[in-house]
């Protein structure tokens, strides 16, 4: 649980939000809506001993806590966890939770409220870091992990498709397209193609450090393909990898990615082109 009190001791003594939130292991915003909230409510320093977390909690959030009484609680770390799984969605998550819920006798959150509280949650326990992105300034791109299937026409033979996505992390803009190989005559065709739909291209690419594009990366010495480093001179980019071990720096893409796994590839699974 938040350390409520803890926050509104630091606060009264005129620790600055952004300490407080450092202190107590939680968000900038998560402290600022606190002590908004416990201002109308009278609940300030020094409180009685016997108002611990919980109570100060109750006392400040009461609408929040007489309206969720009798739902289902719903477990938001377990639910983190799962969302990172390849192919989760908050759907199948909210159906699994349904049915806990009416096991146990009790309410669930309809599908609405139960992403609501959990993006509340989410914001509320989650300390990011926000990265600025200015437009066109650069592409990240990457291999999608699922694979899809098509059917080929004239021998019936089944075909595994790999997918290469690129995106625009200024607008989250994205591109995808299929290849039967990711050899690296595939990965620069899907590149050509890609600054063809964008209709131009930009400063930087940003690879993860796939085989294709990248067969050195550390911290000393970078090493691009060459087939990939004359296509980037070409059209005037800088192919700029990924940090090792750094999933922030790719974090638009994978973004996307999780998209057409979810809302493309799962969709067609079970399906024959």
């Amino acid at each position: 649980m938040l350390k409520y009190r803890e926050i509104l001791r630091l606060a009264s003594m005129g620790i600055s939000q952004r300490n407080i939130a450092y202190s107590c292991g939680c968000g900038q915003s998560t402290v600022s809506d606190i002590l908004k909230a416990a201002k109308p409510h009278g609940v300030e320093w020094p409180l009685p001993d016997e108002m611990d977390d919980k109570a100060i909690r109750l006392a400040i959030y009461p609408e929040k806590n007489r309206k969720s009484k009798d739902k289902a609680a719903i477990d938001h770390e377990r639910t983190a966890e799962e969302l990172k799984r390849r192919g989760m969605t908050m759907s199948l998550l909210w159906n699994e939770y349904c049915g806990s819920a009416l096991a146990q006798g009790k309410e669930p959150y309809m599908y609405s409220a139960f992403c609501m509280a959990h993006r509340e949650w989410a914001r509320r326990n989650d300390v990011r870091m926000h990265i600025e992105h200015r437009p066109a300034e650069q592409i990240q791109v990457d291999w999608v992990g699922d694979t899809g299937e098509v059917i080929d026409p004239d021998s019936g033979e089944i075909l595994k498709i790999y997918v290469f996505a690129a995106c625009l992390p200024y607008s989250n803009y994205l591109y995808a397209e299929g290849f039967y190989r990711t050899d690296e005559e595939a990965w620069v065709s899907a590149h050509v193609h890609m600054f063809t739909f964008f209709k131009g291209s930009t400063p930087i690419l940003t690879p993860d450090n796939t085989r294709t594009a990248v067969t050195k990366n550390t911290k000393d010495e970078l090493i691009v393909n060459e087939q990939y480093r004359r296509m980037s001179e070409h059209y005037g980019c800088a192919v700029v990898p990924t940090r090792v071990r750094r999933p922030r720096d790719k974090g638009s893409i994978e973004m996307g990615v999780g998209v057409i796994e979810r809302q493309a590839m799962m969709a067609l699974r079970h399906r024959r082109f």
